[in-house]
């Protein structure tokens, strides 16, 4: 009988453990779903440049503590704040935060804003985003240039420097917005062969009374196709 209780114990104490475990991990799920579903979203429809990254990062909830880049620019007179994933809004549309990498780039001595980038990792949200350019600024780009590669005219290299043979196309745009004085270029790239389709979105935005515009413009190799 005194054998029988000890085990009936030690599987009491058992069971309860892993009820515990249970509990402390049903409260992480649940602290990690309020985080996230509380998270900021960062609106980038009408940023203005020369804005301090401090307060743009303090109207969200982060500081510069939260950098996941986790680098200092040790040579350069800037430097880059990358985001966790991060709820972003352009143009009154939700991007998914999961498929999307954003940075600002900010000066070491005063701390403004420059630059930001924008990596669009879906397709759906990549057209949606260009449709949004569109409408605000212009239909007609104050640049424009599609290039289309297919299995018999093939114009893209992959890693290995070889030519891809899917249909593919790249839309270099770019927009100038005068009245704050920003010029956007956005990258589109799409495999038409993938399935589902794949299209990845590139945008640059940057302030062009910066000192850091016409360098960065060479640096990300922009005035290859266009020069203003």
């Amino acid at each position: 009988m005194k054998k029988i209780t000890i085990l009936a114990a030690l599987s009491l104490l058992s069971c309860n453990g892993q009820q515990e475990k249970k509990e402390i991990g049903l409260q992480k799920i649940q602290m990690e779903t309020k985080k996230n579903s509380s998270m900021e979203i960062l609106n980038l429809t009408d940023f203005k440049f020369k804005t301090n990254i401090n307060d743009v990062l303090k109207g969200i909830g982060l500081t510069l503590d939260d950098n996941v880049l986790n680098e200092y620019n040790i040579s350069g007179d800037y430097e880059e704040f990358k985001f966790a994933p991060q709820q972003i809004s352009l143009f009154g549309k939700n991007i998914d935060a999961k498929k999307n990498e954003i940075s600002f780039f900010y000066t070491k001595k005063d701390k403004l804003i420059w630059c930001y980038e924008i990596n669009i990792l879906n397709n759906d949200d990549a057209l949606k985003i260009i449709k949004g350019f569109e409408n605000k600024y212009s239909p007609k780009p104050a640049f424009s240039k599609i290039s289309l590669s297919t299995k018999e005219h093939p114009l893209f290299l992959d890693e290995n420097g070889e030519f891809k043979k899917d249909k593919m196309e790249e839309r270099i745009l770019v927009w100038e917005y005068d009245k704050e004085k920003i010029t956007f270029f956005v990258i589109y790239k799409v495999n038409y062969d993938k399935n589902p389709i794949d299209g990845t979105l590139q945008i640059i935005a940057i302030d062009k009374d910066s000192t850091k515009y016409k360098d960065w413009v060479s640096f990300r190799s922009l005035d290859l196709y266009y020069k203003n």
